[in-house]
């Protein structure tokens, strides 16, 4: 391309390359762009790298003469993205909603419950309609599901934007970015330590201490000489200095002299070293940018506490008792802790401090504090002197603890490996040191430190929020279209939608191991919601409770029993069943009874029969004059709650019945 008519950024925000180009690119330039790893955003107009190299930098350089500051933010960025996406939900939203019109426009010709007469000269436009009414439903659910996806991704791209610019995600970044500048630093040493050795043997003018010296060199590096004349065209991978020097691979490669092995090295070496240093640059100004966006953000709160040993920091929900204070360069980088699993945390993941008690950094201090060295002869020990012991290799020799017991206090112990017809480790006793037992077993209590859970306020006023959904007729037609969807037919079924079965079991509180009865169990609903439900390999569920169904519509039962949602079940009318019948009584009770002719009333009353003291019983019932008259009463006297529930709950279930929910028992 003639002259700098295109133009381009790079952002540290996000590490990324851009090439705005004023006009299209020739094909060879399109193909040099493509190669080094940029692509064309078509919304936005420019091409776009993943990430900074030297290689994409020279090439942006040499067309378009610089590189500019980025002017938009990753905010800004996430912003634009969100804005798209929005535009492709609406549109995929107004899609889906025209089609379930005509979906809606061809259903409502049809009478409720009309069947396809077969034979008769409707059956064929039927089974037509009834095909569009399935195509039409399709769509609709497609479309609108890609609404969903998009709606997900403009959430997604600002939530991405705001989480880069955390300081403690900040921090992170520049540890990581710290880390790779020092890997970096090491390639240079190494090709800087490699090129002082090819150069010494330049110099060396002994002819045969020469080739000693390249080939000691040879099989340590890692240089690959380039390819030349006579080398196999078919066998791309460049030979190396070694099987060069030593004339192995005589069918892949011409030969070289040594002399080319050496001009080979002066030349790949120092392209290195320069690589390195544009790389350690770009690291040095990633780092000064982020710390500098990292100071005008306040820092890390972290950097305001004085931590020490015995404090607690708040990581994540839980308060951790810090066990020691790891530093790197004069400051706090991490430090260790009493949690659970990973113990040593970041500085940046510190949400906040409590300074230990003098009682608390005493404890800290005695857990810290190393056991003593003991130094005694016994059976199979391995005796030696001090200078013995001094002169085995670091490598053969450390130091081992031993936990406390009812014998002795914990103590450390030397052990060495010795050869002893085969290596032989075991506790080693110097001969000429002053003898030392293991100490008086401690007669104190162990030292234990616990995490704390932190409780988090909560602004739930204890009403379950039952929020509107626009998209409920379109996730109805998705469950009508579902594959191998059984349709049974029960009187008074109305499956508990799925946030109501949810709340339900947060009010009842299972307990691991508790016996809890269902009832009225239906499709399972409540029962998929139960605590520690999990796959097993030759059963298809385990629930961490002792649960008891009760179902009066035989497929029903069998289904819920070959989903292993509970551990018994019974096909029987509730009503008829005894306590014996269902093997004592329950610690909780969770229920959607049938509404019809005050059902409802009578299955909570016999429920509550079933219920152990100090149980618990939480049911949906139909929220009538009956219901008020007869069960508000039982409720209040023994103090417990009734939710009116929000209209509609039951829509997706095919009913609008206005319903309540009552909670009774500790």
């Amino acid at each position: 391309m003639n002259g700098y008519t295109n133009t381009a950024t790079y952002s540290p925000d996000d590490n990324k390359l851009r090439l705005y180009p004023s006009t299209r690119l020739d094909q060879n330039t399109y193909e040099r762009v493509k190669s080094a790893g940029f692509k064309w955003a078509p919304r936005q107009g420019l091409f776009v790298a993943s990430m900074w190299t030297p290689c994409r930098e020279d090439l942006l350089l040499e067309l378009c003469g610089e590189i500019g500051d980025e002017d938009k933010s990753l905010t800004d960025r996430a912003e634009d993205r969100a804005e798209r996406f929005d535009e492709y939900s609406d549109k995929r939203a107004s899609e889906a909603e025209g089609a379930r019109r005509a979906v809606a426009a061809i259903a409502d010709g049809i009478p409720l419950g009309q069947p396809i007469l077969v034979g008769h000269h409707s059956e064929r436009r039927a089974r037509k309609d009834a095909e569009k009414i399935e195509n039409g439903m399709r769509r609709a659910v497609q479309m609108w599901e890609t609404s969903e996806y998009w709606k997900r991704r403009a959430a997604g791209a600002l939530s991405y934007a705001k989480y880069k610019e955390l300081p403690a995600v900040r921090h992170r970044r520049i540890k990581g970015l710290e880390a790779d500048k020092r890997k970096k630093e090491r390639a240079k040493q190494e090709s800087k330590k490699w090129l002082k050795l090819w150069l010494e043997c330049e110099a060396e003018h002994n002819a045969e201490q020469q080739r000693v010296m390249a080939l000691r060199i040879a099989d340590m590096c890692w240089l690959h000489l380039p390819r030349k004349e006579g080398d196999r065209e078919d066998f791309n991978l460049a030979p190396t200095a070694y099987s060069v020097l030593t004339n192995t691979h005589l069918e892949l490669y011409a030969p070289r002299t040594l002399a080319e092995v050496i001009e080979a090295a002066k030349a790949t070496y120092p392209a290195t070293i320069a690589h390195c240093d544009r790389w350690i640059t770009h690291y040095e100004h990633r780092i000064s940018y982020e710390r500098a966006m990292l100071d005008e953000q306040g820092g890390l709160k972290a950097e305001g506490f004085d931590i020490q040993p015995g404090g607690r920091v708040l990581i994540d929900s839980e308060w951790l008792v810090v066990l020691r204070i790891n530093k790197k360069g004069g400051d706090v980088s991490s430090v260790t802790t009493n949690a659970r699993y990973v113990r040593v945390r970041g500085i940046e993941e510190v949400k906040d401090y409590r300074a230990p008690t003098e009682e608390e950094a005493a404890k800290v201090k005695k857990v810290n504090k190393l056991p003593p060295i003991v130094n005694f002869p016994g059976d199979g020990f391995i005796e030696m002197t001090t200078e013995t012991y001094k002169k085995l290799a670091n490598d053969s020799k450390h130091t081992r603890t031993v936990e406390a017991t009812a014998e002795h206090g914990a103590y450390r112990y030397r052990a060495g490996f010795l050869p002893n017809g085969g290596w032989r480790a075991a506790q080693v006793y110097i001969t000429d040191a002053k003898r030392v037992e293991p100490p008086a077993p401690d007669a104190g209590e162990a030292v234990r430190f616990e995490p704390e859970l932190e409780i988090m306020q909560s602004n739930n006023s204890g009403q379950m929020q039952v929020s509107p959904s626009d998209s409920a007729e379109f996730k109805a037609m998705r469950e009508q279209l579902k594959n191998g969807v059984h349709v049974v037919s029960a009187p008074q079924l109305f499956p508990t939608p799925k946030a109501l079965a949810d709340y339900m079991v947060d009010l009842v509180r299972p307990q691991i191991g508790a016996r809890v009865l269902e009832p009225s169990a239906g499709t399972g609903r409540l029962l998929g919601a139960l605590p520690g439900v999990l796959p097993l390999p030759y059963l298809n569920r385990q629930t961490a409770c002792d649960v008891v169904a009760v179902e009066i519509n035989q497929d029903l039962a069998h289904r819920i029993e070959s989903a292993g949602l509970a551990s018994r079940v019974l096909q029987a009318d509730f009503l008829t069943l005894k306590v014996n019948d269902l093997g004592g009584k329950f610690d909780c009770v969770v229920m959607n009874p049938p509404f019809e002719n005050g059902a409802d009333i009578k299955h909570i009353q016999h429920a509550l029969g079933m219920l152990k003291p100090g149980g618990r019983l939480v049911a949906i019932c139909a929220n009538g004059p009956r219901q008020r008259a007869q069960l508000l009463p039982l409720v209040e006297q023994l103090g417990g709650q009734w939710q009116d529930l929000p209209p509609n709950t039951f829509a997706e279930s095919g009913t609008t019945v206005n319903a309540a929910l009552l909670t009774v028992g500790a």
